[in-house]
């Protein structure tokens, strides 16, 4: 059997179809998330299929993001956990994807990373720093409510006694969504993704996307943007709630209304998005019974170094704190776009 690697240029629902029967295929396999990128920030994408006697093995979607400060970086997939090859543990095609991916980042002069959910027995540098957070839902909401730690539940009480509540919604909401959302990366310190970023995701993954308002008053002061694919309701970092209200728990009656989102859907599993090893997200997201399953983020030629310089990273998110709103989420967007985590 001959085994093929080519630049996929075909119906991205024949991609998906294959993404979809794959059990290592994930929400961020699919091909509209090259499309919107390509979309929201001009990035390039390179799309690999690898094929014998007429029929997909496996795919591997590539952006490529260009920056003069960050240099030239082949990424699957940026912005989001996961990525990497998807061949059904077809291990052949899974090598013949990355040494095809590997000559690609050569001649482009980029470095190559692939975000794995599960190890793979590539011949390249691993990162292990990041592991991604997830609740086991079960099918039951009184089941799921009972093995909650009793401080979740009071915390949920109490946002509940105090008349928060929370909606579910679609690309309508998109402008109130970012409000906050903006609002409170400015206040972390980081830059924020343009709102013409989520406009795109919509645009191509729309039936996959879920806002959530959290609403206090007739005011918005919580929210979060949801992927939803296979058994598992994913929250990949877009979620924020206003720190004016945190007395109010928005937060934890957030996560709790998203678990019940959840199982009424039928999903099984809460994806609460990735985190470093006994960090404060780490631990925030461990209070909810989140098990970590590691990432396996492999990378060519090397791999950077762990968490880099944090003291440099730590002066420019104070300055960046500092920043007017207005002027944050202009600037905001034009760096984001280069950062591919």
């Amino acid at each position: 059997m001959t085994l093929t690697v080519r630049e996929w240029s075909g119906e991205g629902s024949v991609w998906d179809a294959f993404v979809d029967q794959a059990n290592d295929g994930t929400v961020c396999h699919l091909h509209a998330w090259g499309t919107a990128i390509e979309q929201a920030y001009g990035h390039r994408k390179f799309y690999l299929a690898a094929e014998a006697e007429g029929e997909i093995r496996g795919v591997l979607p590539l952006v490529l993001i260009e920056s003069r400060v960050f240099g030239r970086n082949l990424v699957s997939m940026p912005f989001v956990d996961y990525g990497g090859p998807v061949s059904g543990g077809d291990a052949n095609a899974a090598d013949a994807l990355v040494a095809a991916a590997v000559t690609m980042s050569e001649k482009l002069g980029a470095t190559l990373s692939l975000r794995c959910a599960r190890e793979q027995s590539l011949d390249l540098e691993v990162w292990l720093e990041k592991v991604t957070m997830c609740i086991e839902l079960g099918t039951s909401e009184e089941g799921l409510w009972k093995r909650l730690p009793s401080e979740r539940r009071n915390r949920i009480r109490k946002a509940q006694k105090l008349g928060v509540t929370a909606s579910f919604h679609g690309e309508e909401a998109l402008e109130d969504f970012y409000r906050v959302f903006a609002t409170n990366m400015r206040d972390l310190g980081s830059p924020v993704h343009s709102v013409g970023f989520f406009r795109a995701l919509f645009a191509h993954l729309g039936d996959r996307l879920s806002i959530v308002l959290v609403n206090h008053e007739n005011h918005v002061i919580g929210t979060a943007c949801v992927l939803r694919y296979k058994d598992t309701v994913t929250i990949p970092g877009w979620i924020s709630s206003l720190r004016a209200f945190f007395h109010l728990c928005p937060n934890q009656l957030l996560h709790w209304e998203l678990m019940r989102f959840a199982i009424a859907g039928g999903y099984t599993s809460l994806d609460l998005g990735r985190s470093s090893r006994d960090s404060g997200t780490f631990e925030a997201k461990r209070q909810w019974h989140a098990v970590p399953q590691q990432l396996y983020w492999y990378y060519a030629p090397h791999a950077p170094p762990p968490g880099g310089d944090q003291s440099r990273f730590t002066r420019l998110a104070d300055l960046w704190r500092r920043l007017p709103l207005p002027v944050a989420n202009r600037l905001g967007p034009r760096l984001r776009k280069s950062i591919s985590n």
